[in-house]
């Protein structure tokens, strides 16, 4: 969940936090001088590897390293460089090495020639076992899939990634009891060459068997036989037993899910699901107070009941109170049905006041989610109507009732702090026609993307984008939900939150289309904290003709905190020429 804390500085504030972030994007650390130094010539690109790894550098900051010991680790640096270098694939570098105490601090030097690389000249693997006599094909496809092939150069790395991807393609579906009985890496210094060999017994087929609950007392069993995408005698897959856990987790009734079966190579046929469940309470009371920038102090009120109704229903109610909003709702989760899909039911009051306009608002519907959460599909049907107030000058009433269609893709390991990129996109498609609550027919389409790039040394890269428009009625006639605003910590920084719209009588209301565009550079610091440079762009307006990408620019810090990238934004309005401070925790997802 996103927070968003946004303020206008005064100057003395402004000035405070511009002395804050130069401190903290220019560190100084006063360390004393080393009594040696150490220069690696000769290794080119290996350079890195060495200066990492060697004992005699990560010890630069010794206090206190006398001559004696100094010449211990001299001597001792070619052979940690060869076990080095040999990771890379060269097995005959040629090293000297130098120690001179004449200067201040002392000099060691070491002269490397790594030698010709070593490639790889012929690679072996034999399986036995089950696949071999069931599924021969799967082992010519998993040969052919070996990530470390004739002409390759060797490294210790690539050999053990390439024998760890073999096994787990079949630790992961049919055969759990996989392993590797025998490897070697045969190295010829005199003809730079490797013959590898590998020898992997697959053991037998595994098949799943029945179900057994482990720690299941308040809620009913049929709800996880629902759930359940396995049936008896199905072959293994790990994938199948990470979808029950997930699709289990995901109910809210659990604090915790647990799938796994008995690895045992005499008894592979119809092996029963272990599933161990830590339950959540039935009931519970929220209270909290909090206090945002954008609307003030805050008050909240959060009521769980998973036995609604005494079905196992769970009810979902709040009410929420700040100076600029006033939000009473509840939400009701069914248990899912036989396909693991999820159907649910909404209602909700707000009252906004928002860059001088005033809603309230009602919102019901009906959704249907799917148990994917990787490839997650919603269907859903809405009733929306809103009472839209402008000062005592304008004044309208909007009703739509529109069916939606949603599909959202996430490739990324952890939405909270996701450490190795990927992205998350997602397409929404609504319509309704004219005539029960529609006035006209309208349609509405809206898309959103985040992108995180891996990490290239410190660096990493954040692109957002986000289009939308509504097609057939105007801004007089669709409820205010359904419009574009934007403006904001996670939009378009440098702006206050969804003050970039339309002007209407000295307020912005939303207009029909939409576009936001982002690109932000995190340079890590340390393991936990960052600093970013970043533009944005974006605008909300009644149509593409005439609309003007208003930007925003500006540096930030970021902490990786156990809840997600805290991220606190210094940011200029290129259109308002002021700063901005921003403040919010996670990705824009």
């Amino acid at each position: 969940m996103l927070k968003r804390f946004t303020f206008h500085p005064s100057l003395a504030w402004q000035s405070a936090l511009c002395a804050l972030l130069f401190a903290f994007f220019l560190p100084l650390q006063v360390q004393a001088a080393p009594q040696y130094a150490v220069a690696i010539n000769g290794a080119g690109s290996l350079t890195s590897l060495l200066t990492d790894n060697l004992e005699i550098t990560r010890r630069l900051s010794t206090d206190d390293m006398n001559a004696d010991e100094v010449q211990r680790l001299v001597d001792i640096a070619p052979e940690q460089i060869r076990s080095l270098l040999a990771t890379e694939g060269y097995f005959s570098p040629a090293i000297t090495q130098e120690f001179d105490q004449q200067t201040t601090p002392w000099q060691v030097r070491f002269t490397i020639v790594p030698g010709a690389s070593t490639t790889i000249n012929s690679v072996e693997i034999v399986f036995s076992g089950d696949v071999m006599q069931k599924n021969p094909q799967r082992t010519e496809r998993l040969r052919r899939q070996w990530g470390l092939p004739v002409g390759d150069v060797f490294r210790q790395k690539a050999w053990d990634e390439a024998k760890s991807s073999l096994l787990k393609a079949l630790l992961v579906r049919d055969y759990p009891a996989a392993a590797i009985t025998h490897s070697q890496a045969h190295i010829d210094p005199d003809t730079n060459s490797a013959a590898l060999t590998l020898t992997v017994d697959s053991g037998p087929a595994f098949t799943f068997g029945t179900l057994q609950i482990e720690g299941l007392q308040r809620y009913a069993r049929s709800m996880i036989d629902e759930l359940n995408p396995i049936r008896p005698g199905e072959p293994y897959s790990q994938e199948k037993l990470n979808e029950l856990q997930a699709r289990v987790q995901d109910t809210g009734y659990f604090r915790s899910a647990f799938a796994t079966v008995d690895i045992d190579p005499a008894q592979p046929n119809n092996v029963p699901i272990r599933l161990d469940l830590n339950e959540n309470e039935r009931k519970r009371l929220s209270l909290g107070l909090g206090f945002s920038t954008d609307s003030g102090a805050r008050g909240q009120i959060k009521w769980l009941n998973r036995n609604f109704l005494g079905r196992d229903w769970r009810l979902e109610s709040q009410m929420r109170v700040d100076r600029d909003t006033r939000l009473l709702g509840s939400d009701v989760y069914l248990p899912a049905i036989s396909n693991g899909w999820h159907p649910s039911l909404g209602a909700h009051y707000e009252y906004t006041d928002n860059a001088g306009e005033i809603n309230n608002k009602i919102l019901t519907g009906a959704r249907l989610t799917s148990p994917d959460k990787n490839d997650e599909k919603v269907w859903a049907i809405s009733f929306l109507a809103d009472q839209q107030r402008i000062g005592d000058v304008y004044a309208a009433n909007r009703e739509a009732l529109i069916g939606s269609f949603s599909y959202t893709r996430r490739r990324i390991d952890n939405l909270i702090a996701p450490r190795r990129g990927g992205y998350v996109a997602s397409i929404e498609l609504s319509a309704g026609p004219a005539g029960l609550a529609n006035k006209k027919s309208l349609a509405r389409v809206v898309g959103r993307a985040t992108w995180l790039s891996r990490n290239y040394g410190n660096f990493q890269t954040v692109l957002r984008g986000q289009v939308g428009q509504v097609f057939g009625a105007s801004r007089d006639t669709v409820p205010g939900d359904l419009l574009f605003r934007t403006g904001g910590d996670q939009t378009v920084r440098g702006y206050g939150y969804n003050t970039l719209g339309v002007a209407q009588n000295g307020a912005i209301v939303g207009g029909t289309v939409s576009a936001v565009i982002s690109a932000e550079l995190v340079y890590d610091i340390t393991p936990q904290w960052g600093a970013a440079v970043f533009t944005d762009a974006g605008n909300a307006a009644d149509s593409w003709n005439g609309f003007r990408l208003k930007q925003g620019s500006g540096v930030g810090a970021r902490w990786r905190s156990p809840i997600g990238p805290v991220n606190l934004d210094l940011a200029y309005g290129h259109e308002t020429h002021e700063p901005r401070i921003h403040f919010s925790i996670g990705y824009g997802f």
